[in-house]
């Protein structure tokens, strides 16, 4: 029964990658292809019961250390259903006579990128695969002239970068959000297309084309209606309605579920965790089915899609540990698998263990690019600037006209600190992908180093459009913000980075920094205490701030409570000596000799060894006052 399962599993996976790459989903034919290939033979029956070790050798410390998967065979391939296989592969679109010839045709004009032509050609075709190939070839040539038409002021010089963006920054700091929506592309979606022959195309038109095709003909192929219900979707997303988007994506996937573009795409219609959450629910109840014994066995794609929402969202760590090791017992070799466990050593801070998996990767699969700038950030991380070099040329040796490649070199760039050179490659992969949101993010902060605020909220606002879920855009947009001193701006930036890292300590701080700078002490006050408890340890410098906090609340003895910690602290680190531990004993002594403990102030005093030559002079007063009054 294993044997038939698994087989059933590589067979639609075969047909997957056929079907995908016939109606021009590259991509998804790829993922498809790659799984196939990555999958454990069939007849090797001891793979199955060697444990798998996630975690590689690293640091003790390290988040994610060692686990082992306890999984017994049958849950390992327990992604489908073997009785109900005729409802889960999905129907091929047949091709024959004249509309093979139509197809052959129209396909080698699309491979060439003559979306024009192949459109042309297809205008009066009634076959839904062929409908499909006509609509999409639309589509792609709508897409393409508007991205021509679109002039972007990150192709100009990046002396003359800051003055064009004064106008759009004025209008974002007045709420506009005109602007951001036109960075976008939601404002484009009605813009009108003249294909060369009188004809003008939109988006609006295009989804009338497909609904009106689906109404006409009720007897499509399964794959043909999960195609046409993809482009939709696709569709709805760029009109900027991420709600009917993922409407289509569903139904998409409810008929053809082997198209992980779809399932990526239906991941970008969220923003934030509770919406995940509602969405795994959803997919649960319709793509888990149970079996008599009251076992639940999901779809294949879904295990994955939960991965991909993990690397996103959170969630239990160990459950998805759990499930990353059974799926990779049974894709062993599958370089996405690989790469998700990377990134995620990457996202959990664990660079150390994060570099050793992207070794491998590489190793593993040489002339794969995907995520590499990732790795790069790695490297550039753990200030390995030498194997950062040699990772930019092997990148460049592979393809040079990689956005991935150009990223990686402006990392290498970065960490030579020769910004100017490193924008310069930012910006050339950002020619090849408008919609790169890692390269907007890494050159706002390039622009930072540089002084230039101005240009990296740009560069921040363009990242937090492409993808409002990446924390790092909202975070930067505030710090940029802060060091203009717009303490407003800036705390309402670090306030939707905090929404999406809740449990990152950074940003409870910043949002804390900012409201003590508005003078809202309260609102200060627990965002420190919650940057504290996240704290893996206490932090001497959030102690003080607390102090000083309650302090101008006129609430002396929880001050007096958070000045003595900071001594206490400081006593057992036996840490280098730093300006607050001075100032929390300066801070001690005055009170305790105001309220005449003059042998607690005399030592709080003496023990003021570092700060400024006033706070020293003071701590010496108070010594010499202490000891006439001990004296006497």
């Amino acid at each position: 029964m294993e044997r038939l399962v698994f087989e059933d599993v590589q067979q639609q996976l075969r047909q997957s990658s056929t079907d995908l790459s016939r109606w021009k989903l590259f991509q998804s034919s790829k993922w498809s292809a790659e799984a196939l290939m990555g999958m454990r033979p069939t007849d090797s029956e001891d793979s199955l019961s060697a444990d798998m070790s996630l975690a590689t050798d690293g640091d003790d410390e390290s988040p994610l250390k060692k686990r082992q998967i306890l999984s017994s065979r049958c849950v390992l391939l327990d992604f489908c259903d073997n009785e109900n296989q005729s409802e889960t592969l999905p129907d091929v679109i047949p091709l024959m006579g004249k509309e093979l010839d139509l197809y052959l045709l129209a396909s080698s004009m699309f491979d060439c990128k003559e979306y024009d032509r192949c459109a042309f050609f297809l205008k009066d075709t009634s076959h839904d695969g062929l409908e499909f190939l006509y609509l999409y070839s639309r589509y792609l040539l709508w897409d393409k002239k508007v991205t021509e038409s679109t002039e972007d002021v990150m192709i100009k010089d990046p002396e003359i970068f800051s003055a064009d963006l004064s106008e759009s920054l004025q209008a974002a700091e007045y709420g506009n959000d005109a602007e951001g929506k036109c960075r976008s592309g939601i404002s484009l979606s009605n813009r009108d297309v003249d294909v060369g022959n009188g004809e003008k195309i939109n988006l609006p038109k295009l989804h009338h084309e497909i609904t009106d095709f689906l109404e006409k003909n009720k007897s499509l192929s399964k794959l043909g209606t999960a195609l046409l219900m993809y482009l939709l979707g696709i569709i709805q997303k760029k009109q900027g309605v991420p709600s009917g988007a993922m409407s289509y994506f569903l139904k998409s996937l409810k008929l053809y579920p082997y198209n992980w573009t779809c399932w990526c795409e239906l991941l970008s219609c969220i923003s934030r965790t509770d919406e995940s959450i509602l969405l795994l629910k959803y997919l649960n109840d319709n793509f888990s089915i149970v079996k008599e014994n009251g076992i639940i066995h999901e779809h294949l794609m879904l295990r994955f899609f939960k991965l991909a929402v993990f690397k996103e969202f959170g969630g239990d760590f160990d459950k998805y540990i759990e499930e990353l090791g059974e799926i990779m017992k049974v894709f062993p070799n599958f370089s996405f698998l690989r790469a998700q466990h990377a990134l995620i050593n990457y996202k959990y801070m664990d660079y150390a263990n994060a570099e050793i998996v992207f070794d491998e990767l590489v190793t593993m699969d040489p002339y794969r690019l995907d995520d590499l700038d990732t790795y790069s950030n790695v490297l550039y991380v753990l200030q390995k600037p030498y194997k950062l070099a040699y990772l930019a040329q092997y990148a460049a040796n592979v393809d040079i006209y990689r956005p991935e490649t150009c990223c990686i070199i402006a990392n290498y760039f970065s960490s030579k600190q020769q910004h100017e050179k490193s924008i310069l490659y930012f910006r050339r992969a950002l020619m090849l992908d408008k919609s790169y949101t890692h390269a907007w993010i890494l050159m706002g902060h390039e622009f930072i180093e540089m002084k230039n605020s101005h240009a990296a909220i740009e560069c921040y606002r363009r990242a937090s459009d492409v993808n409002p879920r990446d924390f790092q855009a909202w975070y930067g947009l505030g710090q940029a913000y802060e060091v203009l001193d717009k303490h407003s701006f800036a705390l309402y930036y670090f306030q939707k980075a905090c929404a999406l890292k809740p449990l990152d300590k950074r940003m409870w701080f910043a949002s804390a920094s900012c409201y003590e700078k508005l003078d809202k002490t309260v609102q200060a006050i627990k965002c420190f205490q919650r940057s504290s408890q996240l704290s893996g340890e206490q932090d001497i410098s959030i102690l003080y701030r607390l102090a000083k906090l309650h302090e101008k609340n006129n609430d002396v003895s929880s001050c007096k409570h958070y000045m003595a910690k900071c001594v206490e602290l400081d006593e057992v680190k036996k840490a280098q000596q730093i300006d607050e531990i001075g100032k929390a004993k300066l801070w001690l002594a005055k009170h305790e000799f105001k309220h005449r403990n003059y042998s607690d102030a005399y030592n709080y005093a003496n023990g003021v060894i570092h700060g400024t030559s006033q706070e020293i002079e003071e701590a010496r007063a108070i010594l010499a006052e202490c000891r006439k009054r001990i004296d006497i």
